[in-house]
């Protein structure tokens, strides 16, 4: 008989959602010597175990065959703190079938709620006013599904929001007049949710297509070499072409793998960049994402750097370099430096992205950015500052008004503002054109098999409307199983037939249909609610 079992402290209890498993526990399947019913049957029969995690991906595996003899001990899985908590699937295929469902409970999480608190204190050492003074302070983008801006309240109305092409936004304050030592404070408070996003490397494999045809600017722009993104540097180049017979997604493993066995973290007293990392095979984060991306770039594959910052377990909030990788018409983001299990990319949810592209060296990509009257003969002060708090609500609307917040701002920068103008998401990403999506979806479907679902997509706009349509299991976190570029003509309706391949999730799913565009803006959406059984 097989039986799956919960290990704490030694003592072997049954499997309870009630009671999760934590950090230090074990997993256990035991085979009773006793009453084995199916080696009555047959011998040496063969089991197949899989260990799923929340989001669908295969985390552990074994096989084991059973002789006559029966075996007390057949696996055991050890929960460890690198493990996300949630619901995880345990199981067994072969000559005997079971699956069990486990919860485990760890310190990482698939979704966080966070509240960003920004706050930059402007000062006027001049004896003499300074006039029309402007200030873009840095708001984190909104990048479908990865990260999404929810709330934002400030101090002052802004006067405009500001994008560019990277989709990277600023909200613009205005002040007509600044006097002589007066201080103004310019705050906001977001509201950010960011999950846990995992890309299976197989499926990008079998989906991966041309789309450089759509975004022939994209492909221009990001693989020429910029300032500390050396792409042209021979050392790169001659890495490059090692691997220019690959395909691209397999250019990426390559360089992945290469920076992370070539190049040794040492913290850095400044931003160096890919030739100073290749030419002394040392660097921090900064180092190690911007040789991945110049690798990428040398072998034409576009790329670009993010900034983000990212909760250390010994440090706190720390600015963090990561990458992002264009292929089949969307941003895939990475981390060069942190990740370690090439079967899937994926981004750490406890981390918040701030700006996209190349913020080393003189670029406009800033997080505080300036102007006024007779700028080269006054000086302005600006100091930055910046708060983030877990919030830990499971749901529902944001409560302005958390006794837990104002405790945890008491005696910082932040202390006493009113942030009293408020803007909603919607108002932030008004999307001028949309895409209506229809989706034709069972009720119900097997799980293991794949099965087709009828997409019409209606573009009732006088232009071409480009993006990429993904099809997203929500569960948890999120698991892109598609990714599809298109170009939808004017005043038309598109017809598709997506193949939903064979999935690890039981019971009932949620699946997103969602068109983008490349930087991550939704421009339709549908979602369906499916039964795997």
């Amino acid at each position: 008989m097989i039986e799956v079992f919960h290990v704490r402290n030694n003592r072997i209890q049954p499997i309870s959602l009630k009671n999760p498993a934590e950090v230090g526990d074990t997993i256990l399947i035991s085979g009773k010597r006793d009453a084995i019913p199916f080696v009555q049957t047959k011998r040496n029969q063969k089991l197949h175990i899989l260990f799923i995690s929340p989001i669908g991906t295969i985390i552990d595996s074994d096989q084991v065959r059973l002789d006559d003899t029966g075996l007390k001990r057949i696996y055991s899985f050890p929960i460890t703190p690198d493990l996300f908590s949630g619901t995880y699937i345990l199981q067994i295929d072969g000559d005997f079938k079971l699956r069990e469902k486990i919860n485990i409970r760890t310190s990482k999480h698939l979704i966080y709620r966070w509240i960003l608190y920004y706050g930059v204190q402007i000062t006027n050492p001049n004896s003499f006013p300074i006039n029309n003074f402007v200030v873009d302070v840095a708001l984190p983008p909104n990048i479908s599904p990865t990260q999404n801006i929810a709330e934002v309240c400030c101090n002052y109305k802004p006067s405009k929001l500001v994008t560019d092409k990277e989709g990277n936004r600023w909200l613009r304050f205005y002040f007509h007049q600044v006097n002589p030592n007066e201080k103004i404070t310019v705050a906001y408070r977001a509201l950010i949710i960011t999950r846990l996003i995992s890309y299976d490397i197989t499926r990008i494999k079998g989906e991966e297509k041309d789309s450089s045809r759509f975004y022939p600017e994209t492909q221009k722009n990001y693989t020429k070499p910029e300032e500390f993104l050396e792409s042209d540097h021979e050392k790169i180049k001659a890495v490059a072409r090692k691997y220019s017979s690959h395909t691209p997604i397999n250019k990426v493993l390559a360089f992945l793998k290469y920076v992370r066995n070539n190049i040794t973290y040492v913290p850095q007293n400044g931003d160096y960049g890919a030739g100073f990392a290749i030419e002394n095979n040392v660097g921090d984060c900064t180092e190690f994402a911007s040789l991945f991306v110049s690798l990428c770039r040398s072998a034409k594959v576009p790329a670009r750097m993010t900034t983000s910052i990212i909760l250390s377990e010994y440090e706190g909030w720390v600015y963090h370099s990561q990458a992002e990788f264009f292929s089949n018409g969307i941003w895939i983001p990475i981390d060069p430096t942190l990740q370690h299990d090439f079967r899937y990319l994926y981004r750490d949810p406890s981390c918040i992205i701030i700006q996209r592209g190349n913020t080393l060296g003189d670029t406009n990509i800033r997080e505080v950015r300036y102007s006024y009257d007779d700028m080269d003969s006054k000086q302005i002060n600006l100091h930055s500052h910046k708060n983030v708090i877990w919030d830990r609500q499971p749901s529902g609307a944001y409560v302005e008004s958390s006794s837990l917040e104002s405790d945890r701002i008491k005696g910082t920068f932040f202390e006493g503002l009113n942030l009293k103008y408020s803007l909603p998401s919607l108002d932030l990403e008004q999307q001028d054109k949309e895409i209506e999506i229809r989706v034709t979806a069972p009720e119900s479907a097997p799980v293991h098999k794949p099965f087709n679902i009828p997409i019409h997509l209606y573009n009732r706009n006088e232009t071409s409307m480009i993006g990429t349509l993904r099809v997203s299991f929500v569960r948890g976190g999120l698991y892109t199983s598609h990714l599809l570029p298109l170009l939808i003509p004017p005043n038309s309706h598109e017809p598709i037939m997506i193949e939903i391949p064979a999935t690890n999730f039981l019971g009932p799913t949620f699946i997103d249909f969602i068109f983008q565009d490349e930087n991550g803006n939704k421009i339709g959406y549908e979602q369906k609610k499916i039964n795997f059984q």
